[in-house]
């Protein structure tokens, strides 16, 4: 792929949210010599009366030809990086990421990939380990509540967008019972049926996105169980003499105490408080 030749419009590239759909958009405007003034998903997209929409229809086939490209210029490392960097959903994520697949697909030498001196390699780099960091922590965190038809249920609200990367950690700890885990913030979630994983949206949300509580008129014996023997299990683990809090707030920011069963209200226990 060679550099655009044709800058300065007010193109805005319009696509499905998903990392197929990018690749697709980077596939057109090479195709086109339209140069974005900005790429961004559907849910984000506020029109502009001075813009020039061009929606794109994601297409695997010209995915498939940019992602291979990718790889074959670079390697698995580097790869992972870009879809890493996606995920984290920051700002103009999609158009950091073509300004450096512009760079990268233009490069003679075979090395630019290696360039964490060049701004927007640096950016993703940071992006990506943002997301990764986020990643190992909810491998830790996120807790299944067992509904009364048996189905271990999860409700997050990460910072990113995870899900895909937690989907076949999970499936491989827990291969034996189906379960589902569910993006609350971005209302889609991923349903393991013990034979495959599946991507799932609820029309009718039967759990607190406050707290993650699963919404049903009388609890399971068994989660009320799992419940006690969690908090059992915390209360046995956090020992005042060892206890500290800046180590948990790093390792486990406040913000996703609200999601954890020992800490959740209804327990005669208070909320909110590690130190407890």
């Amino acid at each position: 792929m060679d550099k655009l030749i044709f800058p300065g419009n007010n193109t805005v590239y319009v696509y499905d949210g998903t990392f197929d759909g990018f690749l697709t958009t980077v596939f057109d405007i090479y195709a086109t010599k339209r140069e974005p003034v900005q790429i961004v998903c559907e849910r984000r997209w506020q029109p502009n009366f001075f813009d020039i929409a061009t929606h794109v229809v994601t297409s695997m086939e010209k995915s498939e030809r940019v992602w291979k490209s990718v790889v074959e210029r670079s390697n698995v490392k580097v790869s992972r990086m870009l879809f890493l960097a996606y995920a984290s959903e920051l700002p103009d994520i999609e158009m950091n990421l073509f300004r450096y697949l512009e760079k990268f697909f233009a490069d003679t030498t075979g090395h630019f990939y290696k360039n964490l001196l060049d701004d927007h390699s640096f950016s993703l780099y940071q992006a990506a380990r943002k997301v990764r960091g986020e990643v190992h922590r909810f491998y830790g965190f996120v807790r299944f509540q067992e509904t009364t038809d048996g189905l271990f249920f999860s409700v997050i609200d990460p910072d990113h967008n995870i899900l895909p990367l937690l989907g076949p950690h999970f499936a491989n700890r827990y291969s034996g019972q189906p379960w589902v885990i569910y993006d609350s913030k971005r209302d889609k979630g991923i349903y393991y049926n013990c034979k495959e994983l599946q991507e799932i949206s609820l029309s009718d949300k039967q759990f607190n996105k406050l707290t993650g509580d699963i919404k049903q008129e009388i609890e399971a014996d068994d989660e009320q169980l799992y419940r006690k023997l969690w908090k059992a299990y915390y209360k046995a683990i956090n020992i005042p003499e060892r206890k500290n809090t800046k180590l948990m707030l790093r390792l486990l920011p406040r913000r996703y105490w609200k999601y954890l069963p020992e800490k959740q209200h209804g327990h005669n226990e208070q909320s909110g408080n590690m130190d407890n």
